[in-house]
């Protein structure tokens, strides 16, 4: 199909999905114009403000079919989310929490609105083109590993699509994470959310489980290490003074306490009590944690494992398929897209 007619059939299919949902859009814009793909809406009432966009194509190259469905699901994808999510929910998440939290969000919501998408009835046909979009995406990219936490986001989002029945190329990683228990219980509590609201509250929930969870393993092993470490016990019982009477065995015994009580007298004047300084390490980490949710972006986490990870949205792949077939020339003069074709009839002399 050539890139011509693929602009065509996505603004044709928009429009058609559009007028048969009842819905009215004071403004629909849809630009082919860059390397980014993604859509930004207002909602107001029963009225939407809806602006989508695509990387660039050449008009004149030939575009394979897969790519054109996928390319139809992921606009049904986003057009999902301009119907059914609340941004204010998700902003304040964005605004408050780590960037972690956020792309749990966005792991939860894709799913539900997808299935109502589904339900709707609105594009008859959505579920097989969300089920491809999906499957070609792994198929291209691969899954995660389930004991890879920065990626729990993408498990989610590809697993709560698993419990809205798709059919999946690639089998189920959930009980493979440390963090199963959790991840089963947002699944299953995302699944019969009701609202943006209810799924960000999902989300702040399971950061919370799984911080707590990474906390009690540290505590666990760091006990496990002090209750093998021979150098806090007396390895020799003759080591200790036998006679209390005996004084040439209480001269090192004493001097030895001096030197101890005199170490531990200079740590308590410069505020070091080792009792205390497991304690005050984690409270400063708990406070970089707060600086990095300040920030909205993450940088809080420190080693802890939650940075990074494969984007949640399928816009990544959309912009990797499309750039194949990229045209420099709506990189240098963006064009909007046209909407219905107008054929014209010409007269040569």
């Amino acid at each position: 199909m050539l890139g011509i007619n693929v602009k065509r059939g996505v603004a044709t299919t928009l429009e058609r999905v559009l007028n048969s949902s009842g819905d009215r859009f004071n403004k629909l814009e849809v630009f082919w114009n860059g390397t980014t793909a993604g859509i930004n809406f207002k909602r107001s009432k029963n009225r939407i403000d809806a602006k989508f966009i695509f990387p660039s194509i050449d008009e004149t190259k030939t575009i394979p079919n897969d790519v054109f469905n996928n390319l139809i699901g992921y606009s049904l994808h986003e057009l999902g989310h301009a119907w059914y999510t609340d941004n204010e929910p998700w902003d304040f998440v964005r605004d408050t929490q780590v960037k972690f939290v956020n792309n749990l969000v966005n792991g939860l919501e894709d799913p539900r609105i997808e299935q109502l998408v589904i339900d709707s009835g609105r594009a008859p046909n959505s579920r097989a083109l969300f089920e491809n979009l999906l499957n070609s995406i792994l198929n291209r990219d691969g899954y995660v590993s389930g004991k890879d936490k920065k990626n729990i986001p993408f498990l989610l989002a590809v697993e709560g699509r698993r419990l809205n029945g798709y059919n999946i190329n690639v089998p189920s990683i959930v009980d493979d994470s440390p963090y199963a228990v959790h991840l089963h219980w947002a699944l299953q509590s995302a699944r019969i959310a009701k609202n943006t609201q209810r799924i960000a509250d999902i989300a702040v929930e399971l950061y919370n489980r799984i911080k707590e969870q990474d906390k009690q393993r540290k505590q666990d092993e760091q006990e496990e290490q002090d209750d093998g470490n021979p150098s806090d016990k007396p390895t020799n019982p003759s080591d200790k003074p036998t006679n209390p009477s005996d004084k040439p065995s209480d001269k090192p015994s004493d001097k030895q306490g001096d030197e101890e009580g005199g170490e531990e007298g200079n740590e308590k004047g410069e505020g070091g009590n080792k009792p205390s300084d497991k304690p005050s390490n984690e409270q400063g980490k708990e406070e970089g944690e707060e600086d990095g949710k300040e920030d909205g972006n993450g940088s809080g986490h420190g080693d802890e494992g939650f940075d990074g990870g494969r984007d949640v949205e399928p816009s990544t792949f959309i912009e990797g398929e499309l750039g194949k077939h990229s045209s420099t020339v709506d990189k240098d003069a963006p064009r909007p897209s046209f909407g219905k074709p107008r054929f014209e009839t010409f007269n040569w002399r």
